[in-house]
């Protein structure tokens, strides 16, 4: 049996071709809604009008009430950071879709590529390195890692398949974060090995 062929890559835009295809995105969203209000299907929007503008765009009322218009200015302001702030939050997603996002990007991850790691370590048997075993399997879980470990006495190895990315934070850990020399302190220093 013939090994499938890898999926096709996706096709990436540079940076310039983003912006040109954001800015003629914009210009012609923003030219069908100055047609509807040349229709007369929407409503215009009202002049934003800022403290900068204020006496440009409300002369007449300005000069007659200057306070009066400030106030008034400063409250459309308001509001409209309000609704900005709004539209944001109705964005946002909720903790329970950011987690959803990040277990998805692990799982696709390993359709696209799997690949597998054996760690030698020091001793995982003994009471010292019971913080280190379940840093390991609590780290194997979120990161959505399968595998196995063989214990001895004097030391053990860890056979650990996922994703690169996955295992890259994993190896850090195995590697970086997890101080083998620390829980055997009266046992010469030993390096991990991958």
């Amino acid at each position: 049996a013939e090994a499938a062929e890898p999926p096709p890559l996706p096709m990436f835009l540079t940076k310039k071709e983003r912006k040109k295809l954001r800015r003629r995105t914009r210009m012609e969203r923003e030219t069908q809604r100055q047609e509807m209000v040349a229709r007369g299907l929407i409503a215009p929007p009202e002049p934003k009008v800022k403290i900068s503008n204020m006496m440009r765009v409300l002369a007449a009322d300005a000069t007659a009430d200057p306070t009066k218009i400030e106030q008034e200015v400063r409250r459309q302001m308001k509001l409209r950071l309000k609704n900005h702030e709004e539209r944001n939050a109705a964005r946002k997603k909720t903790d329970e879709e950011k987690r959803e996002k990040k277990i998805h990007k692990l799982d696709r991850e390993v359709e696209v590529e799997t690949t597998v790691h054996l760690y030698k370590v020091g001793d995982l048997k003994s009471r010292h390195t019971k913080q280190a075993r379940y840093k390991i399997d609590i780290n194997a879980k979120q990161l959505r890692l399968h595998g196995t470990g063989i214990v001895t006495d004097e030391e053990s190895l860890l056979v650990v398949e996922g994703g690169p990315k996955a295992l890259a934070k994993f190896h850090k850990l195995v590697m970086k974060r997890i101080k083998w020399s620390a829980q055997d302190e009266d046992e010469e220093e030993d390096e991990n090995f991958c």
